[in-house]
């Protein structure tokens, strides 16, 4: 995505719920990065591979990761087939999302052979709970760093571009076929303004 705004990932909370115990993950949707150095300092996390379709953001990504476990691939079809993952991380998309786009990225994980079935999670997080501008009126009260950087996006013509879905829960019943869903707490900031959802294939 275009943002710059570094909201880090609660990755400990992650490990805790899903008991996986070497991560290798793609970050779809990567944006200029949530993974802070003591994320990648953990032994738990064996690659990360970035993908995001705005390829501006090469140059700032490669600045900011030079570990060896960090993978640049803005490559979808590369990205997806190219390497196994156990947990793909879907952060701060989704409402850019329409559900129907969502479906046919759904399908397209799935269709991934390198995937392990056995202990395979995507992890949705950053998810609305309420409507944008009544969101962005709370959101002094929870993150006022985040609400200065959201107003001043407000006024950008890339960001009036974009699509802005607000999907409801029932939205995602079409995932539980294929997965265990569960519904959690963010696990960026925001955490009583937005939520997570945790999908443990079936």
């Amino acid at each position: 995505m275009i943002f710059k705004y570094n909201s880090i990932l609660d990755i400990k909370k992650i490990q805790n719920f899903t008991k996986i115990k070497k991560f290798e993950i793609l970050d779809f949707g990567c944006g200029t990065g949530v993974w802070s150095q003591q994320n990648l300092n953990d032994k738990n996390i064996k690659r990360i591979t970035l993908y995001d379709n705005n390829k501006t953001l090469i140059k700032i990504l490669k600045k900011k990761y030079t570990q060896k476990k960090i993978k640049i691939n803005f490559n979808f079809k590369n990205a997806i087939k190219s390497q196994r993952y156990n947990l793909i991380i879907i952060s701060s998309v989704i409402q850019y999302m329409s559900i129907a786009k969502f479906k046919e990225l759904i399908k397209i994980f799935l269709k991934n052979k390198k995937i392990k079935k056995k202990n395979f999670f995507v992890i949705i997080t950053d998810v609305p709970s309420f409507p944008r501008p009544f969101e962005f009126i709370l959101m002094p009260f929870f993150n006022l760093k985040r609400f200065f950087y959201v107003f001043k996006m407000i006024f950008s013509g890339e960001y009036q571009k974009l699509n802005y879905y607000l999907h409801k829960k029932r939205d995602f019943d079409f995932l539980r076929k294929k997965f265990k869903v569960e519904y959690y707490q963010n696990f960026h900031d925001l955490k009583y303004l937005r939520y997570s959802l945790i999908l443990k294939l079936k």
